[in-house]
């Protein structure tokens, strides 16, 4: 066998235990920490905040404990481990914690904007940077979806409630809670079931396939 032939095979070889030993990187995902910023996240994973909001439909700098960021396909955390979930549970996971983001915005009357949002232009701006264009009013955009049963709810449908006529809507974030843009505490987290509201539900509506 000529040195050639020797060469290309050694070379073949060692290109196949190198195929071998690395390995297959998932998803990337990472929990906020208290304390945590978008400026010391991206500095951990070697990647730019700009990186971090595209990935994650975030257009501010406001994250919060226990957010879950999509960073990469291949980055290595370098001190807290990341969180590795399915691709097929990211589009809500991404809606909600954009969702979550705006908490404590002020209420504004026909609000549209982070300056300030009603109920249904909170909803309209959420699902708009998620590429889902939703009707302005609550009842619109409840009848936009498909009714689902309190027992089929799941996070990132719509809930409505009602006062004869459907007069506030939110985004469902699971285990009987719902986030909304209520005019007496802005943007916030409420029971579904309990309390003011659990008199007034009216139902829940699926965007989100």
């Amino acid at each position: 066998m000529t040195k050639l032939w020797k060469h290309l095979l050694a070379l073949a070889f060692g290109t196949i235990l190198l195929g071998l030993a690395t390995p297959a990187y998932a998803d990337t995902y990472y929990t906020v920490q208290p304390g945590d910023t978008l400026w010391k996240i991206s500095r951990q994973y070697g990647v730019s905040v700009q990186q971090i909001q595209q990935l994650n439909a975030v257009y501010t700098t406001l994250i919060f404990p226990g957010q879950r960021l999509f960073i990469s396909a291949d980055a290595s955390a370098s001190q807290t481990p990341a969180v590795t979930v399915s691709r097929g549970t990211s589009r809500t996971d991404m809606l909600l914690g954009y969702a979550k983001s705006f908490t404590g915005v002020p209420y504004v009357y026909g609000g549209q904007t982070p300056a300030g949002f009603d109920c249904s232009g909170y909803v309209k701006y959420v699902f708009k940077h998620m590429g889902i264009d939703l009707p302005r009013t609550a009842a619109e955009q409840f009848h936009r979806g498909t009714r689902v049963s309190k027992q089929e709810a799941r996070p990132g449908d719509l809930v409505a409630f009602s006062s004869g006529v459907i007069n506030h809507i939110g985004i469902y974030l699971g285990d009987g809670k719902f986030i909304s843009a209520t005019s007496s505490q802005g943007v916030q987290t409420a029971s579904v079931y309990g309390g003011y509201w659990g008199s007034r539900l009216h139902g829940f509506s699926r965007i989100v396939p």
